[in-house]
Formats: structure tokens, C-alpha cells, sequence
């Protein structure tokens, strides 16, 4: 029996929340949930104080003492229901050469007027610390990088690339058509694109690329997630799933191997795959593509469709049988569907949808038709991310800012970040919950900011307790990209537009945190040059 959704989400009907006590506004954003108020009361002894660092044997004490609560995920035994990979195993020059010259990065690093410059061929990555004094590397990974997401848990810190590159150079790389949503009946071939699995050995800050799957033969893709499981077989990293530009959702069971060097696989067949008749043109086998997904949890998946539709389907995990068709379809928009995040809310999901057009809503999962709200919409095409400690969805409420929406009234946005050029990229916290998060620019800037100091400020004064810093810059002079570490405090407001166009070497295009305890304080983001820029925030190793 479906939960009553008046229980779920809160209608707009009590004053502004800045002007309610504290336990007001605390019941009003997360309602009566035992425990949770002596819960978050810890959460804001515990990080009230970080606002841009913290100590990494902090946060696995506090787990194992219970103060913080990480997301809790599926162990499997011994072995999954997903296939293997097939595909055809490359020697490292010939996916070079299918996959398209590298060109080397003209990098010059600098700090407070000290600065490095170096050449970095593909795989080339040096020591921050050895230039600038930051704890971090910077690395050439080959191909300009559209996504990229940390394994949780890993037994070591594992972080997906996904890459795409072009022999004709950026500009046609990032024009290219096929990359939209819309279906193609054949690929052109000209952008590759491939996935990349590297390993982080965070006492030695180095990085070892471990595993290449070419998987030029779907297409690319901006949009890459492990599926919410563990696995106890040592021969199995995890599943690596990706929307790509095909219109389909494939996944990938990234297996470990005794290799000194990097394996690269052809990939022919992933280990599953997601796609959708469109059933409406008769028998034609005409495909409906996917453009987005998340993950129920580890035995389903939402999806949403080109043409304003949602469809869960489970995965092998459950069973050998073939199960393509999906357990239900609801059509809940008028245009194509951006992006589904799904969060929690009296132990009944939430999902928030966002569409192509002006709608955008929240859902009750159990009770799709008759649960309704609308929410604010946003004209950003990247995906809302939830955060388990805090019951919020973190998006860019507008192209140029960065907010949240409590799940509990998603219909209500509070700001984070406004910023006057566009945000290209985010990242929080989705499995060991800490509240700070990494907001990327199209204009190479990176910032973090601690998103818990606003949510238990005092509240007529939360904007000022949010206090971002500037981490990186990036610029390009002629054809020499500068990373630059100066450290900027920056204010919660707009600020001067600086530039009239956007290099595209300069736009960081994706950014993740990692989610396993080794190196928990570790954040990464990438730009289209194919520069990735790794860096531990905790101040015990500097």
C-alpha cells in the first residue's frame, strides 16, 4: 500500500523559513523522523567548523562510532548476475591509433607568482606539491573528459574516466552532432570515445591507469555511474553503467587483472544493456532513446526517454533470466526528460524530473499518478545529486548558480553559489555523505564550499556563513593552458562577467569527491583538454 503523499511533501504553506526558530525550521525541512534531529545535531558539531578541509581518519572514526552515517549498499557473496564483457583485446598502439592522436598538454602551473611549466604527453602527471606546495597531481589522460565518478567502497580508490576524442581537433569534437540526444542511424565514426578505470595510490599520489574499454561503437557519453553494489569476488571491481549517445544504457563488469600494464578492450557487447522499442511505430524496431537514469538501488533502474517518458527496469542482479522488458512505463512530460534523481523521504523515494521544456516536478515513486508537485525549473543539463545525511538534492537551480531543494519540499530552492558564468560541472558527497561540495565553471574555476553551514546557520544571516573558496583557475595564452592555485575567498553574489566566449580548453567539464575511506578527502575534475587534476583536502598531509 503506497504511503499518503500529504506525508511526504510538504505543501508551501507555512511562513518563510528564515523568520522559524531553529526547531521550526528543522521540522519544517525534515519533518519527525526518530533520531534524526540528535543526528544532524552531531552533523553540526562535527563539521560547523570545516569550511574547506578535514581530516581524513576523522570521517572513518566518526562512521565507525555511528556520528556519520555513510549510504549502506548491497554485498554480494561471491559472484553477480552480469555477463562479462566481450570484445576484442588491443595491444596499447593499436588503440592508439584507432583512437586517434593525443596531443601533449603545454602546461604551466603556478601559485602566489611561483610557477612550473612542463610538456605532458599522454599518461604524463606531476607532483603539485613538488611545484606549488598543493597535495595534488595533474595528469594528461588522453581525450577530452565528459565524465567521471569514483568506485564506493573499492578496496582501493578507483576512478571511472570517460573519454571522447577527435582527429579533426576540439572544436569538431565538441560540435559534433551525434553527441546530442537525438537518435542517429549510424554512427560517423569520426569521434571516438572510450572508458577509462584508474587506480589511486594515495601514499605514493600517483595514478596507474588499470583497464581501457573502446567503446566507440556506442558512441559517448556524459553520464557514467557504478551500480549501488559491492561484490566480495577480489576478481570484480564493480559495474560501470553509462547512458550513450546510441540511446541506449549499457553496462560494464570491470573485472581486476595480474597485467603490469593497462589492458584495452574492443568492447563489442557491454555486460547489459538497457534500450526501448519505440512502440508506437508499429513493428518497425525503431528505437526510443534513452537520455537519462538513476538508480532505484541495486535491482532497479529509472529511466527516462527522448519523448517525455519514465520506465524502470530490473537489473540481472536478481535473477539469470532475460529481463529487457521494463515493469512499468508512465509518460509524465511533454518533451524529452534531462535528467530523474531519485531520493528518500519517511522511507518512501522521491523522484525529481526535469524535462527540456519549462516542466520540471517531483514524484512520489510508489504513487507516480496522483503525486505530483511541481518544482522550480532549471535550464541546466546536469543532473540533480542527492545527499543522503541531509535529505536535499543539490542542482543548479539557474545555468549561472548552485543550490539544493530539501526533499521533503522540493517545490522550495535555496542558493549556494551565484556565480555570473555558467556551471559546467558539481559534485557531492552520494555515498560517505560529508557536506562539502566541488562547483566547476565554464570558466575554469573551481570552488569548494561546505553546503551544511547554510542548512544549520542562524537564519537571517545564511548566506554569509557559506564563505567558497577559489581552488583552481584555469586560462589559456597562446596555446599554453595555466593552472593557477591561488587561493581566492569568494563571495556569495554575482560578480563581473570577464569574458565575452569561453575557450573550450578551459571549461572543466566534470568533477567527482571519492567515496572510499583511503583518500576520502580526495576530489578530481577534468577538462576538455584532457588535463585531470587530483587533490587531498586534508590539512594533516600538507
Amino acid at each position: 500500500m503506497a504511503t499518503d503523499s500529504s506525508k511526504i511533501v510538504l505543501k508551501a504553506n507555512l511562513p518563510r523559513t528564515r523568520d522559524l526558530s531553529f526547531v521550526g525550521r528543522f521540522h519544517h525541512n525534515f519533518g519527525f523522523e526518530n533520531g534524526l534531529f540528535e543526528y544532524l545535531l552531531t552533523q553540526k558539531d562535527l563539521w560547523g567548523d570545516k569550511l574547506f578541509y578535514f581530516k581524513e581518519s576523522d570521517l572513518e572514526r566518526w562512521a565507525n562510532a555511528g556520528q556519520q552515517k555513510v549510504r549502506e549498499i548491497t554485498i554480494c557473496d561471491v559472484e553477480s548476475n552480469f555477463p562479462d564483457i566481450e570484445g576484442e583485446q588491443l595491444l596499447e598502439l593499436d588503440f592508439l591509433v584507432d583512437f586517434g592522436l593525443i596531443k601533449p598538454i603545454n602546461l604551466k602551473v603556478a601559485k602566489n607568482g611561483a610557477f612550473s611549466e612542463r610538456e605532458l604527453a599522454l599518461g604524463d602527471q606531476i607532483l603539485l606539491r613538488n611545484t606549488i606546495g598543493r597535495n595534488g597531481i595533474a595528469l594528461n589522460v588522453g581525450g577530452a573528459v565528459t565524465a567521471m565518478k569514483w568506485l564506493p567502497y573499492g578496496n582501493s580508490p578507483i576512478l571511472a574516466v570517460a573519454v571522447i576524442n577527435n582527429s579533426e581537433g576540439l572544436p569538431a569534437m565538441i560540435s559534433d552532432p551525434y553527441l546530442g540526444v537525438y537518435p542517429h542511424e549510424k554512427l560517423d565514426g569520426k569521434t571516438k570515445s572510450a572508458l577509462q578505470i584508474w587506480k589511486f595510490h594515495a601514499g605514493s599520489m600517483l595514478m596507474e591507469l588499470f583497464q581501457v574499454y573502446e567503446t566507440s561503437a556506442f558512441g559517448a557519453t556524459a553520464t557514467i555511474n557504478w551500480v549501488p553494489l559491492k561484490l566480495q569476488n577480489e576478481d570484480v571491481f564493480g559495474v560501470l553503467a553509462a547512458s550513450f549517445s546510441d540511446g541506449k544504457l549499457h553496462m560494464f563488469k570491470v573485472k581486476n587483472h595480474v597485467s603490469e600494464s593497462a589492458v584495452y578492450t574492443k568492447v563489442s557487447e557491454p555486460s547489459w544493456t538497457v534500450s526501448m522499442k519505440d512502440e508506437r511505430v508499429g513493428n518497425s524496431g525503431q528505437m526510443l532513446p534513452i537520455t537519462c537514469y538513476d538508480f532505484v538501488d541495486d535491482k532497479r533502474v529509472l529511466v527516462g526517454t527522448l519523448d517525455g517518458a519514465i520506465a524502470e527496469y530490473v537489473l540481472p542482479n536478481t535473477s539469470t533470466e532475460e529481463l529487457k522488458e521494463p515493469s512499468f512505463l508512465e509518460y509524465v512530460a511533454d518533451s524529452c526528460i534531462t535528467s530523474v534523481s531519485i531520493g528518500e523521504s519517511n522511507n518512501s523515494k522521491i523522484v525529481l524530473v526535469n524535462t527540456a521544456s519549462t516542466q520540471a516536478f517531483a514524484l512520489q515513486y510508489e504513487n507516480i499518478r496522483q503525486s505530483r508537485v511541481d518544482t522550480n525549473y532549471t535550464i541546466s543539463p546536469l543532473m540533480p545529486l542527492y545527499h543522503r545525511g541531509f535529505r536535499i538534492f543539490v542542482y543548479p537551480d539557474s545555468a549561472e548558480s548552485i543550490g539544493y531543494t530539501f526533499v521533503r519540499h522540493p517545490h522550495q530552492k535555496h542558493s549556494l553559489l551565484l556565480k555570473s558564468e555558467m556551471v559546467s560541472s558539481f559534485h557531492v558527497s552520494e555515498y560517505l555523505n560529508h557536506p562539502l561540495a566541488i562547483v566547476s565553471s565554464i570558466l575554469g574555476d573551481v570552488y569548494v564550499l561546505n553546503i551544511g553551514r547554510k542548512i544549520f546557520g542562524v537564519p537571517k544571516a545564511h548566506n554569509k556563513l557559506v564563505v567558497p573558496l577559489k581552488l583552481w583557475s584555469l586560462s589559456i595564452i597562446d596555446n599554453q593552458l595555466t593552472l593557477c592555485g591561488d587561493y581566492v575567498e569568494v563571495k556569495m553574489d554575482r560578480t563581473d562577467i570577464k569574458w565575452s566566449f569561453t575557450p573550450p580548453e578551459v571549461v572543466v567539464s566534470a568533477s567527482a569527491w571519492n567515496e572510499t575511506f583511503e583518500g576520502s578527502s580526495t576530489y578530481t575534475f577534468g577538462t576538455y583538454t584532457g588535463l585531470l587534476v587530483l587533490e587531498r583536502l586534508d590539512p594533516s598531509l600538507t
